[in-house]
């Protein structure tokens, strides 16, 4: 196995399965700007900030892929099907295309994407990648009074027909009765004071991150005003990627209910509608059949 970060160094963190196949593994910390892994005598790097433009007539996230051989082919999907579109831009570099709504909303929820590569040199001349891309807190300016979660996380919540919310935490020093957030568009609830919860709808949640140069203004205070201000952009980043030259299925295997979070799903009182101590939204959804 071997492991490459550029400005973050790789930790020893386990993804969610791994086999005896050789496997590169590369884990985001926040400031990484883009993460390498090795697979034979390949080299992948993805950049791990993604960014927004018009594609298919819709907003797309734009993810961007560098490889050290020159590309025959890239395929992304996920198990059983073909998802995004990857498409070759130069010679060794493409690009992965996650279209606004219901691509973009599976990928933020947690699920992982496949990317096959197949190159013209090298060895081995066909690998695949598997990416999570996950909604992220970075560029924070202000108070340091004002502490914000980096991790956005996808949590199980009843809420209509939609059980799926995308849940941040900011708390703040000191005695304060209020904290509030405002953007042009993209703002959370906030609740739960002094350890404040931050909850976006998917909908509201695209709109904090596209565009991803506008931040989210945070603000605390009490009778006389706001005592406290921090700024923070909220993006969508890469913030796993492993390499295998093995079958992606083997690799990393599509995985079942953890009994674990069985035992904590039904055990909760009747007409309990949050879930996420008991995990996150995938790991929930998993044993609610």
């Amino acid at each position: 196995m071997t492991c490459f970060a550029a400005l973050a160094a790789c930790d020893n963190t386990p993804i969610e399965s791994e086999s005896t196949e050789e496997l590169g593994v590369s884990t985001a910390a926040e400031t990484a700007t883009r993460l390498y892994a090795t697979v034979g005598d390949n080299e992948l790097s993805f950049e791990t900030l993604g960014t927004f433009e018009q594609r298919d007539g819709v907003r797309a996230l734009v993810i961007r892929a560098t490889a050290n051989r020159y590309l025959a082919d890239v395929l992304s999907f996920v198990p059983d099907d073909a998802f995004g579109d990857a498409n070759i831009i130069s010679e060794r570099r493409f690009e992965i295309v996650l279209h606004e709504g219901h691509e973009l909303n599976t990928m933020l929820s947690g699920l992982p994407l496949f990317v096959k590569v197949t190159t013209n040199t090298g060895t081995p001349r066909s690998y695949t990648a598997r990416i999570v891309v996950a909604p992220r807190f970075f560029d924070f300016r202000g108070s340091s009074g004002i502490w914000i979660d980096e991790a956005v996380t996808p949590r199980y919540v009843v809420q209509g027909n939609d059980n799926l919310l995308y849940r941040g935490h900011a708390s703040v020093s000191g005695y304060t009765d209020w904290l509030t957030v405002t953007a042009p568009d993209g703002i959370p609830s906030v609740y739960g004071r002094p350890n404040y919860k931050l909850d976006w709808t998917y909908t509201k949640l695209h709109e904090a991150i596209d565009p991803h140069t506008v931040p989210l203004n945070f603000s605390a205070g009490g009778d006389n005003g706001a005592t406290m201000q921090k700024t923070a952009r909220l993006v969508a980043r890469v913030t796993e990627f492993a390499l295998t030259d093995g079958d992606a299925y083997d690799v990393w295997p599509s995985l079942p209910c953890d009994p674990v979070v069985s035992a904590c799903y039904h055990s909760r009182p009747a007409g309990t509608t949050d879930f996420s101590q008991c995990g996150t939204y995938r790991q929930v959804l998993r044993c609610t059949y």
